[in-house]
């Protein structure tokens, strides 16, 4: 996080224990608001990696699940990197700016994930760094968000994915049940930006948009279940975070059998979990015999505090069972795209 970032932060009310914000004063009133009020997150806390050069794209192409042709300045994608067994080590939002790519991630695979696509750069052009203190990032969600949005700088992304450049400013559109967009740019264009919103939205610790993710069905892969999943396993096929006709990458030949030739025996289901105690990424869940049913990939405290909403790896033969994790009721809840189809109706 930039120095000033931070700073700038401190002064809207952010509390921080060492580099972590924690949230801005009163963090049961933050977590009640979304997702029907408006809110500003800072996401200082994400990793995020600049990808430029010469063959950089190319590099890409060969490292990812998805086209990364397909990423343009008015255009972002989800991908994710897998060990040559198919293993998920990471999962992106990658987009355009400014001519070079960013990679967003999450933060606690970052060194690993730079260092293993580093071994493979050889003699390309390409340059992978650390963005996380060049950049600000921060999230925005607000049910008039579009208006918002484009009063303020004169347009707005319109479909789930989709990228406005506005000066020192990268706004992305982000799958939620309201207009939600994640902002990156320069220190001042980006503090502006964030006293104008602030005007009708609050400020918010990182579990709002924890939440939001959980609600859209987009996993996050951290160090905890770090090739823990083949992709389709954590529905990057329902989502457009796999290309099946771009090429070789690594892990792609079991990517590509689960697709063609075997039957996906797994699937990452959105639950609500009785109780308000967080569970670790990869506690165990259990049907009614108590035989394994799956994991806990990601996981937040609801917005009304009375439940945990996660997203869960299970398998898909126990997904209709009574099922529970250390005892507590554990339900499905609807996701916003069709297993089967992956249809979007966000």
């Amino acid at each position: 996080m930039k120095p000033e970032w931070k700073s700038f932060l401190i002064e809207q009310g952010a509390e921080f224990d060492g580099s972590t914000l924690l949230h801005f004063g009163n963090p049961e009133r933050e977590r009640r608001i979304p997702p029907q009020g408006a809110v500003l997150c800072d996401l200082s806390h994400q990793g995020l990696l600049r990808a430029s050069g010469s063959d950089v794209t190319a590099f890409l192409q060969g490292q990812l699940s998805n086209d990364i042709n397909q990423v343009t300045e008015t255009r972002a994608q989800l991908s994710s990197y897998s060990s040559p067994k198919g293993r998920a080590y990471t999962t992106f939002q990658i987009m355009q700016r400014q001519g070079v790519y960013y990679l967003a991630l999450s933060s606690d695979v970052l060194e690993a994930v730079l260092k293993r696509l580093r071994m493979f750069i050889m003699r390309s052009k390409v340059s992978l760094e650390d963005a996380r203190e060049s950049v600000v990032h921060f999230g925005y969600a607000d049910p008039q968000g579009e208006q918002r949005l484009k009063a303020a700088l004169g347009k707005f992304p319109e479909q789930n994915l989709d990228v406005v450049q506005v000066g020192n400013l990268t706004i992305v559109r982000q799958a939620a049940s309201v207009p939600r967009f994640e902002i990156y740019g320069e220190l001042d264009d980006a503090r502006q930006l964030w006293n104008r919103l602030n005007v009708h939205a609050a400020a918010v610790g990182s579990a709002a948009w924890d939440y939001f993710d959980i609600e859209a069905g987009i996993p996050k892969v951290t160090a905890a279940s770090m090739e823990a999943w083949v992709p389709q396993m954590i529905n990057l096929h329902l989502i457009d975070g796999i290309n099946f006709k771009k090429g070789c990458f690594p892990g792609q030949e079991v990517v590509a059998r689960l697709k063609y030739l075997g039957k996906n025996k797994r699937q990452m289901y959105r639950v609500a979990i009785d109780g308000v105690n967080q569970p670790a990424v990869g506690a165990k869940i259990h049907d009614a015999h108590g035989e394994e049913a799956g994991e806990i990939l990601n996981s937040v405290l609801s917005p009304s505090g009375d439940h945990i909403e996660a997203l869960v790896v299970l398998k898909i033969a126990s997904a209709e069972q009574a099922l529970n994790l250390a005892r507590a009721k554990v339900r499905l809840l609807p996701l916003p795209y069709n297993l089967e189809s992956g249809v979007d109706h966000l």
